[in-house]
């Protein structure tokens, strides 16, 4: 008997775990198409608001970062008696990304809801990261293989086109206009590098990160502070 009422439990509890499955695809399915657009749109929407909130200081910190570093290599290439050694300068760029992260980790503390498409966009400035670690070692390796210094020519060009693709990628994933006008900067002084002596590219790239990072960072910041007030 026992043994019966709980056959039947068991099986009404399965019945209904799997109505209520049924149910929830149907919802799922009949979303109408101005539905969905609804719901994407108010993911995009979302997604904006927490890049405004997120992105305005990782911009600034990285522009005026960079922009420094690069304008004291340029400075040192012209005094030093060795010019070679201004280039370990960038090993800044380390505890600069401890800060950073530092930075990022207290922002993500502030924003309530994640959206799938924040994660695509910060998957994005990470690949950028990485890429710009396997691009350096294969210079290295390269530059030892071959026993000619030349190929670090391509270093800061270089790394201004992808940080270009990063800028477009995100015009792309954020619906954000003024991106894609950075990503031209950024292409625009990658391409005059090539016509421009070594030492010039720093101040290109110092150009290059106050306009693209820092003016639209402090935009950013300023259009949240009057969206608060």
């Amino acid at each position: 008997m026992v043994y019966n009422i709980n056959l039947f439990i068991f099986a009404a509890t399965l019945c209904t775990i799997r109505n209520n499955k049924l149910k929830t695809r149907k919802m799922e399915t009949n979303l109408t198409h101005e539905q969905s657009l609804a719901l994407i749109n108010e993911m995009i929407l979302r997604a904006q608001n927490n890049f405004q909130k997120e992105r305005k200081y990782p911009l600034i910190f990285w522009g005026y970062t960079t922009a420094v570093i690069a304008i004291l290599n340029y400075v040192l290439l012209q005094i030093l008696d060795n010019p070679y050694q201004s280039f370990w300068l960038w090993c800044l760029m380390f505890p600069a990304g401890i800060v950073s992260a530092f930075i990022d980790r207290r922002i993500n503390r502030t924003v309530l809801v994640k959206t799938h498409i924040d994660r695509i966009g910060g998957k994005v400035w990470k690949g950028y990261t990485l890429g710009v670690v396997v691009f350096l070692a294969t210079l290295f390796a390269a530059a030892i293989r071959h026993q000619s210094s030349e190929i670090f020519l391509l270093t800061t060009p270089v790394i201004m086109v992808m940080i270009g693709i990063c800028e477009f990628a995100s015009a792309i994933v954020y619906r954000y206009k003024p991106w894609y006008g950075v990503a031209a900067l950024f292409g625009v002084g990658a391409i005059g590098c090539a016509f421009l002596p070594t030492d010039i590219h720093f101040i290109v790239l110092a150009v290059c990160m106050i306009l693209g990072f820092v003016v639209p960072g402090h935009i950013l910041y300023h259009q949240t502070k009057q969206n608060h007030v």
